[in-house]
């Protein structure tokens, strides 16, 4: 069966010569095929009955089916007062997923002569879902019959039928019903006399009003005997704009539990109102209060519904209201059909004092209380783990994230060798952890973290601040620049490569401190993922470490070392704008130079970059591009061709450079022939 169809039973009742007709018979019950047997009947003797016929609803309750059936005069019967009933049977279940009743109508057939004895038993019918609205014109009646219904819930409502229109009428106020109460609500639209037996009382019916005088029904109230009260407007709103109100999706979400019937209606409304985000606490407590007077085992959903409020509007301190709430959730283990998550959420936010009861004693706390921890503010967290330290376990394990939060890191009573030696993390996490301990200015745990989780979360950590945010956190710089060995394959692989943090670690490790024992220089390898910033003086002095360390002996990348330090070097020297920590870098690895130029740094600079690249027998294609500035090279080239080592060695420059290409390598490898011939 298609899940946008149900299927309903259908049977055909009727008389011929003095005999009762039954098509498309259905397995009952004895004690519902009796009470569907009477209610096929005329509804009362006397009485002409309407040329569209009537309609009448009811309950076979032992068979779990509901009966909806319309009925026409049989004139063409021998016998007088004959009818035919159509009756649909619709089970509890599929009646729930109706949001009108007019596909059924559309199913109802009126036979002709001797009936139709092959009408099929079941009967496939569209679940429309859209409710009917009522027309504007209608309201004035539906809010009399309603008025009485709900205000009288324990009365039979009787009220006068005017035309084919009160059919849909009656049907609109049952479809607004929720499931339940629809299952049990027994109408009819056209009648005479009582239909209600001693064990079925009708709710409504609609009387003949060309009746001269009205028997007597037993607690029978007219509707317009009832006056309109002040839950009615929302009901009205309700039938004439359905679309537009969610009133009936919620009597169908918390009416489902009322065993009470039509008395739990007016409630109900009264609580849907109180609920909307503009009510008054005031109102909600009178709401609270109605529902309560129901009795302690009616409306759990409703009691849900109201201690969900409660529970979410952090603006409300009525106290009575706040312990209903409470104690709803305290006195049951499901917590009233409330989710967990909220109740965990309110006792945080206002007693979580209470938590500590949760994690001791298994119970709906308990359950709250974790179901809270995923979605809890870090800030509430925080302000459990002051008032009740014992949840820091089960805290840590649900919200692993708090450790991230710095107002966790000024607590001053947290062991936190204790805690950081316990942890089994991932190296993101131990990142964002190190964030937040730095932002608490927690910069005696530096060496700590680092010997727990290595220097990898403290590299990604340091690599997302500025050169500010390191230098004011330079306890945790020298933390990973004691590791040099780690720091060699974070740079090499390039988890280390953020300028900034460079910077930092040149300013306090030696330039031979990170080993270089195979392949790239891990500082070559870190120094090209990045691009030069405008911080002029740490530029600089990072120029002066890379050329100390390609002066040095323990790198493997003596010549890209030098690509990336002379030039901005030698310009630094000669405008001389370089730092004196720059220059103390700088000259350990100078050579002293002619006596009568001792002064001139720069020529120096020249003699060491020359003097290396020939005596170490460095790439000769390194040598032709060490750097931009074309007058510097030629410079370079100079010193080289004054010795015949150094013009043998711009020999294999030149054909380096004339091999690679490119425009201005050529115009390179001539420049270099005017000097070695």
């Amino acid at each position: 069966m298609s899940t946008d169809r149900i299927r309903v039973d259908q049977t055909l009742h009727g008389y011929s010569a003095g005999h009762r007709l039954i098509y498309g018979s259905i397995q009952l019950l004895q004690s519902d095929a009796r009470t569907m047997l009477v209610l096929s009947d005329a509804s009362a003797s006397g009485s002409r009955i309407p040329s569209e016929g009537y309609l009448t609803g009811y309950p076979l309750v032992e068979s779990g089916k509901y009966v909806l059936a319309r009925t026409w005069a049989a004139p063409e019967m021998s016998r007088p007062g004959c009818v035919w009933t159509h009756s649909l049977l619709i089970d509890f279940a599929d009646l729930a997923r109706l949001g009108s009743a007019g596909g059924l109508l559309e199913c109802f057939r009126r036979p002709f002569g001797e009936g139709n004895s092959d009408i099929a038993t079941k009967l496939e019918v569209p679940v429309t879902r859209t409710p009917t609205s009522v027309r504007p014109h209608d309201l004035e009646r539906a809010g009399r019959w309603a008025s009485a219904l709900y205000g009288k819930p324990k009365s039979r409502i009787t009220a006068e039928r005017q035309g084919p229109a009160d059919d849909v009428l009656v049907l609109a106020i049952w479809m607004q019903q929720w499931p339940r109460l629809r299952r049990t609500f027994r109408f009819c639209s056209f009648s005479a006399d009582d239909r209600s037996t001693a064990t079925d009382t009708f709710d409504l019916q609609l009387m003949d009003a060309g009746r001269s005088a009205r028997p007597r029904m037993p607690n029978d109230i007219a509707a317009t005997a009832v006056g309109q009260c002040d839950w009615l407007e929302a009901l009205l709103n309700d039938l004439e704009l359905p679309a537009q109100s969610d009133l009936r999706p919620f009597l169908r979400n918390v009416g489902s539990d009322f065993t009470n019937g039509r008395a739990a209606m007016v409630p109900l409304i009264r609580l849907h109102g109180a609920l909307q985000p503009n009510a008054s606490p005031s109102r909600l407590a009178e709401a609270v209060s109605e529902l309560e007077s129901l009795g302690s085992r009616q409306g759990r959903m409703g009691r849900a519904a109201a201690a969900r409020v409660v529970l979410l509007r952090s603006g409300i301190d009525d106290r009575q209201l706040l312990d209903f709430a409470f104690q709803q959730v305290r006195a049951d283990r499901e917590l009233l059909g409330l989710e967990p998550a909220i109740v965990g959420r309110a006792l945080l936010r206002w007693r979580p004092d209470l938590l500590a009861e949760g994690l001791t004693v298994e119970g709906p706390l308990q359950k709250a209380f974790e179901a809270a921890l995923p979605e809890a503010d870090l800030g509430e967290l925080v302000d459990l783990l002051e008032v009740v330290p014992s949840a820091a376990s089960a805290v840590f394990l649900a919200r692993p994230d708090i450790l991230e939060d710095s107002s966790f890191w000024r607590m001053t009573t947290i062991d936190i060798l204790g805690l950081l030696r316990s942890l089994n993390i991932e190296q993101d996490h131990a990142a964002r952890i190190v964030v937040a301990l730095a932002e608490a200015a927690r910069d005696d745990c530096s060496k700590m973290v680092v010997d727990c989780f290595g220097i990898n979360p403290v590299v990604v950590a340091l690599s997302t601040m500025d050169v500010v945010g390191i230098r004011s956190r330079m306890s945790w710089v020298h933390a990973i620049a004691g590791r040099t060995k780690d720091l060699a394959e974070s740079m090499a692989d390039g988890r280390l490569s953020h300028r900034p943090l460079l910077f930092a670690l040149s300013e306090i490790l030696a330039p031979d401190a990170v080993p270089n024992n195979m392949g790239t220089d891990p500082w070559v390898t870190a120094i090209e993922r990045t691009g030069t910033t405008d911080d002029v003086l740490a530029e600089d002095l990072l120029a002066a470490f890379l050329f100390n360390r390609a002066r040095g002996r323990h790198s493997m990348s003596t010549g890209r070392l030098f690509s990336l330090s002379v030039q901005r070097l030698h310009e630094a020297m000669a405008s001389n704008r370089l730092s004196s920590e720059a220059w103390r870098i700088a000259k350990q690895r100078l050579p002293y130079g002619s006596v009568w130029r001792s002064w001139d740094q720069c020529e120096k600079l020249r003699h060491a970059v020359v003097d290396d690249f020939i005596d170490r027998e460095l790439p000769p294609i390194e040598f032709g591009t060490v750097v931009d500035d074309g007058h510097l090279w030629i410079g370079l080239v100079d010193l080289a061709a004054d010795s015949w080592r150094g013009r043998r060695y711009l020999s294999k420059v030149r054909s380096a450079l004339l091999g690679a290409h490119e425009a201005w390598q050529i115009e390179r490898a001539k420049l270099i022939d005017h000097k070695i011939i």
